[in-house]
């Protein structure tokens, strides 16, 4: 897709989306929406208390799938940033839970969202707000000018995402955090749904999967990243938002992403400048690696990946931790990042696609058709030639041995290992992690084989007379537990 074809579509559908509620409408990110319709993405996000203290017309203008303000723990005197504010309602939300003595920007690109949010900024009465206009991926600002920066289902708008994570790492101060809700996907999209601009307006075909959307803030250079999701969408729900696209095959359509898609909270902070001695920055280098075609921009995916990429994957992601500057294109999902850069097009020129993965270190290639190891990428980055710190550690073992204990159903092996956990001091948060871990690999091949049986039997279901598999429950009966989002255990 195209970046400024993406962002004309936006300009055009969101001032839209402003003209409608200042005449007197309502307005929904979905592209399915026929405005006013209720969406499964964008309803009953603020509370009660929230909605009766802002303007209606901010309320009405909200495209988003989350509430950012309620999550991000903001305190007074911090400065604020909403990435594409839209019509108001979270930077208004902000203003006032960093008062006294804080403040909140908003930025956007679309003047009839900007004239309609300082119309619902005067109808507040709110003063510490500044609308500014701009685009996520050139932010306004100075370096370390800002506290927290919080955003509502914008960035999966972006055709260049990497380039917003950088920006939004600049304008962060030192120890400032990221709190924004986006919707992400977990597995592959249908490429009938990626191609589709209408369903980039609409939060979902730009989603990033879950997996790329962490190592995507880490190599920008985040730490302490959290991706919490606060709402999945069903098969019920896909049909709405797939519907105004123009596709045809709607249910086939609909149960390939059945519970694929889902809002979430999405959380990490930016760690201290390093300094030399000197008391100046350290040189940053930046590596770039340009892949084959691959699912995602990991090559995780799936039953069976090459073991050599979650390995690789996860040297990229250190890299970035010792402040390298990590880039990484997929060619079957970011073709203009390949055509844009003249060494990569010339190399391809010469040696076609057998030269995937290129390898590139300020601009310059410095490794071809394969993916080095941890040691030789520290190298060509020009880190210090020295062996990794090791993680493992009495509790990383734990949360290993709880892991294994969800993959071979033995419940004694889990309370004891859980007990175990606990007395280490290791939190429920990363237990659940190593439980999710574990389910989601535990049942993947069960999962590809029975959407196989499906597709060759043209069902959305199990034959009558066949157990019925849950995607993910393990609990007694086949329900899942009460009070979750279908998770186990």
């Amino acid at each position: 897709m195209e970046e400024q074809d993406v962002k004309a579509i936006v300009k055009e559908r969101y001032g839209r989306a402003a003209s409608l509620v200042r005449a007197g409408g309502a307005s929904c990110c979905s592209a399915s929406s026929a405005f006013g319709e209720k969406d499964p993405i964008t309803s009953d996000l603020y509370g009660s208390a929230e909605v009766a203290a802002i303007p209606q017309e901010a309320v009405l203008a909200s495209l988003g799938c989350g509430n950012p303000t309620a999550l991000a723990e903001l305190a007074p005197g911090e400065v604020v940033l909403d990435l594409g504010s839209g019509g108001g309602i979270d930077v208004i939300l902000s203003a006032r839970r960093v008062s006294p003595g804080g403040k909140a920007y908003g930025l956007d690109m679309t003047d009839e969202m900007l004239d309609l949010a300082r119309e619902n900024q005067r109808k507040a009465g709110v003063e510490n707000v500044e609308f500014l206009k701009g685009e996520i991926e050139n932010i306004p600002l100075p370096d370390n000018s800002v506290d927290v920066i919080i955003s509502n289902c914008v960035i999966n708008l972006s055709a260049d995402k990497d380039r917003v994570f950088r920006e939004a790492f600049r304008v962060l101060k030192p120890g400032g955090r990221l709190a924004v809700s986006d919707v992400v996907v977990r597995g592959k999209v249908p490429p009938e749904i990626r191609k589709r601009m209408e369903l980039w307006v609409g939060c979902i075909a730009g989603a990033l999967d879950e997996a790329d959307y962490q190592y995507k803030l880490a190599a920008a250079g985040f730490e302490q990243i959290g991706l919490e999701p606060t709402r999945v969408y069903r098969a019920e729900d896909a049909r709405d938002f797939l519907a105004g696209a123009g596709l045809s095959n709607l249910d086939e359509l609909a149960a390939q992403v059945d519970g694929k898609f889902f809002s979430a909270f999405v959380r990490a902070r930016k760690p201290a400048v390093a300094e030399s001695q000197q008391g100046t920055k350290k040189t940053m280098k930046k590596l770039e690696v340009f892949d084959p075609p691959m699912c995602c921009s990991t090559g995780v995916c799936g039953p069976n990946p090459d073991p050599v990429l979650p390995r690789f994957a996860a040297d990229l992601q250190w890299l970035a931790r010792q402040g390298v500057a990590v880039e990484r294109h997929n060619l079957a999902q970011e073709p203009q990042a390949f055509a844009a850069n003249e060494t990569v097009k010339a190399a391809l020129a010469k040696y076609g696609n057998d030269c995937l993965p290129l390898i590139l270190v300020n601009e310059a290639i410095v490794s071809r058709g394969s993916y080095p190891a941890r040691k030789e990428l520290a190298r060509l980055a020009g880190l210090p030639d020295e062996e990794p710190q090791s993680l493992y550690s009495p509790a990383v073992a734990e949360l290993v041995a709880i892991g294994a204990s969800i993959a071979s159903n033995c419940e004694p092996c889990f309370k004891f290992h859980f007990d175990k956990a606990r007395k280490l001091g290791v939190s429920l948060e990363d237990m659940a992690r190593a439980v999710e871990t574990a389910q989601a690999v535990k049942e993947s091949p069960a999962r590809s084989v029975l959407e196989l049986a499906n597709r060759f039997l043209k069902r959305d279901e199990a034959p009558k007379g066949l157990p019925v598999m849950q995607s993910s429950c393990c609990a007694p009966g086949g329900t899942a537990p009460s009070g979750g989002n279908g998770g186990c255990c």
